[in-house]
């Protein structure tokens, strides 16, 4: 038959690892991985130069590329060291006979930061003059900048740094004056960091200040706020409508085409509205009315868009295609923006093809060729991500005829009591499908963070990390890798490895909760209900040698006791501390026992100025009767003066102490109180923390230095 016809085969072959974006900085060393489920004859890594149109160029290890695989053959590791002629996609192609499968390409970006010279207006004077009216709300912003990644933003008024205390949340790259008064005048300035390599970016604009009473006037904006905003599924979101007047105006929302814009997940500010785990039902558009009785009233319409990863929705089918027949593929993929989608045989791009026509969405080959017989597949990509599904072509030739003939392609198929009808495979998922034909995901390894480091003494350091909320693999504990960094005279030590596990479930403001089967199983059903929710974690590092510069990371092991490396740290000099640290020391002043698995600290400090030094402070706590390491958390913010620690054991005693910290250095502890959680079925109760004898919490002090 001349027809095409598809085939009741599997592709059987997929990625169980791809390659992941990364940005560094030059000098950096990153490392790309691919895996597959079953050994390749031979697997290779190409590259292209960012933002190119030209080929791939492969990097053979005969051309010394440092290219490694494991001892099975199913994980390969390309080492990259970072400058501006490595920036660009790194994508591995896998073969099999004369079949060839390709990852989900990774970018390596470099580190930067500039002006954004296409902001308009905001750009357009060094100096801008507001005069408002007491107990309006403002935003202010200088500007903006081209970050990767995004940049941290500090504020100046007079020439002084405004404490991170007065940013509030929501507002990205803004200072927030909640309610003005003559105080709050001068001239502002601001200033963009980036995260990885501190470069400072002051911006030109200014924004000179004042503060009068004014006669009754309508409301109006300073600057027009932004027409449209972006953001991902459970992302927060502020659309902002910073409107000012005398009185100071209301402002009332409304939307023609979002339903109920007033639920538990959204929230009217003083300068926006701000929506919590954005959900793809949110897109629309809003409108926000101020008005303070002064005609007139004014508005302002914002668009929401909810930005969606490309999912493809139906992948290329699997054929059987006579030599010299045309062929015609299609695979339709969803996503927002709609992701655009080409095509691969083989490995290589379909439009270098001279039989093959590329209209987005199909694939037709005019004259089917043997060289075609292999894999096929589609690729669908938006600002977001990238993914991919693909499937055996298998082509007949010419010189064969009679229906008994082998065709030829000879790709790996999984054996046919093993197979799966019409499964393709998925770089990004690793998916296949069930018998009723409904998607099974790979879950993902999803890495922690990049680790901040803070010195506690002259051998020690403090590193705090996140794992941002995701659906991934569940990580069951964390190990800390430290290296000592050459100086001219001594070469770079190899990576080392602390002897401790970190447990996932100890993280920021959560206990050990043994002995509370109860309090478990319900722990880990509000998990899995949640996915893996977001979380912070702290551990010391010690044995260091002052005088010396340091890099840090965090290797999380996965329930399926893989692992993974998160990104390293900053390059951090050890100082050699001469005397104690002058950070506050913070006062705990009680211990509310608050259940029968969680207490609340309330601490303060000798002078609310003090707040300008410091950037939050470390919780340490363990049960009284133990003499075990302190467990940690980590409370950000220095003018926080409270903190929940709960999966605590039920009518336990515990202890716990505090100390303040920066970027550089922490403070003393403060003295040691007790307190007992509160027994199973106990009726609320006053607090029982007490103070610890001076001399038990000198001994604390001393035993705990390095929780």
């Amino acid at each position: 038959s001349d027809s095409n016809s598809s085939v009741a085969t599997t592709l059987g072959v997929l990625f169980e690892r791809a390659p992941e974006s990364a940005v560094a900085p030059k000098g950096d060393e990153v490392v790309f991985e691919c895996e597959l489920n079953l050994k390749p004859d031979r697997l290779e890594w190409r590259f292209r130069r960012g933002d190119s149109s030209e080929p791939y160029l492969y990097l053979r290890p005969s051309a010394g590329y440092n290219v490694t695989s494991g001892s099975d053959g199913l994980a390969w590791r390309l080492r990259i060291y970072v400058s501006a002629q490595t920036a660009g996609d790194y994508q591995c192609v896998a073969w099999y006979g004369p079949g060839a499968l390709a990852s989900t390409p990774a970018r390596l970006a470099l580190v930067s930061i500039a002006l954004d010279v296409g902001q308009g207006s905001m750009g357009a004077r060094s100096s801008i003059r507001w005069s408002v009216a007491p107990k309006n709300c403002l935003l202010i912003r200088c500007g903006s900048v081209i970050s990767n990644p995004p940049a941290i933003w500090s504020f100046y008024r007079n020439g002084k740094k405004l404490p991170q205390s007065e940013l509030l949340p929501g507002a990205a790259g803004a200072l927030v004056l909640d309610t003005v008064t003559a105080k709050d005048a001068g001239n502002y300035s601001c200033v963009a960091t980036n995260s990885i390599t501190g470069d400072e970016l002051r911006l030109p604009q200014t924004i000179e200040l004042r503060v009068d009473y004014t006669d009754r006037t309508p409301p109006y904006f300073l600057q027009r706020p932004p027409i449209e905003y972006s953001a991902r599924p459970g992302e927060t979101v502020v659309l902002e409508c910073p409107g000012v007047g005398s009185p100071r105006p209301r402002v009332i929302w409304s939307s023609p085409n979002v339903v109920e814009i007033y639920n538990n997940r959204s929230t009217i500010l003083s300068y926006g509205l701000q929506i919590t785990d954005v959900k793809p039902e949110d897109q629309g558009s809003y409108i926000c009315m101020l008005d303070n009785g002064i005609a007139p009233p004014i508005d302002h319409t914002i668009k929401l868009s909810v930005l969606q990863r490309p999912t493809i929705l139906r992948g290329p089918a699997a054929t059987l295609t006579n030599e010299s027949n045309p062929l015609l593929l299609d695979c339709s993929a969803s996503g927002n923006p709609q992701p655009d989608i080409y095509w691969l045989i083989n490995g290589e791009d379909a439009t270098k093809d001279p039989e093959a026509v590329v209209d987005n969405r199909s694939l037709q080959l005019k004259r089917v060729q043997k060289r075609h017989a292999g894999v096929v597949q589609c690729f669908a990509k938006n600002i977001l991500g990238e993914t991919s599904e693909g499937n055996i072509l298998r082509v007949n030739p010419l010189e064969i005829t009679g229906e008994d003939d082998e065709p030829l392609g000879e790709v790996p198929v999984w054996p046919v009591h093993e197979s799966n009808t019409g499964m393709g495979t998925s770089s990004t998922s690793g998916g296949s499908k069930n018998k009723s034909g409904r998607r099974k995901f790979k879950a993902s390894m999803v890495p922690p963070s990049r680790p901040n480091v803070t010195r506690l003494s002259d051998e020690s350091v403090m590193l705090r990390w996140s794992v941002p909320q995701n659906s991934g693999l569940q990580i069951t504990f964390f190990k800390v890798q430290y290296r000592m960094l050459g100086d001219g005279k001594n070469r770079r030590k190899n990576w080392q490895t602390t002897s401790d596990n970190i447990p996932y479930g100890n993280a920021h403001g959560s206990g050990p909760g043994q002995g509370n089967s109860h309090w478990r199983a319900r722990n880990r059903d509000r998990e899995y209900e949640m996915g893996n929710p977001p979380k912070n974690f702290t551990s010391s590092v010690t044995g260091l040698t002052a005088g010396k510069y340091y890099r840090f990371r965090i290797v999380a092991v996965y329930s399926n006791n893989d692992n993974k490396e998160g990104n390293t740290s900053l390059k951090f000099f050890l100082q050699n501390g001469t005397s104690k640290s002058n950070l506050p020391v913070p006062e705990l002043r009680e211990v509310e026992t608050l259940s029968e698995s969680a207490v609340v600290l309330h601490w303060s400090l000798v002078s609310s100025t003090q707040n300008e030094d410091i950037d939050g402070y470390y919780a340490y706590y363990r049960p009284a009767d133990s003499a075990a390491e302190y467990l940690k958390a980590t409370v950000d913010g220095g003018m926080s003066r409270s903190f929940k620690i709960d999966l605590l054991r039920p009518g336990t005693p515990y202890e716990f102490k505090l100390q303040s910290f920066n970027s550089d250095a922490a403070s003393e502890f403060s003295a040691i109180r007790q307190a007992r959680t509160r027994k199973t079925h106990e009726q609320p109760a006053s607090s029982s923390a007490t103070p610890v004898p001076a001399n038990k919490a000198v001994e604390q002090h001393q035993n705990s230095l390095y929780p």
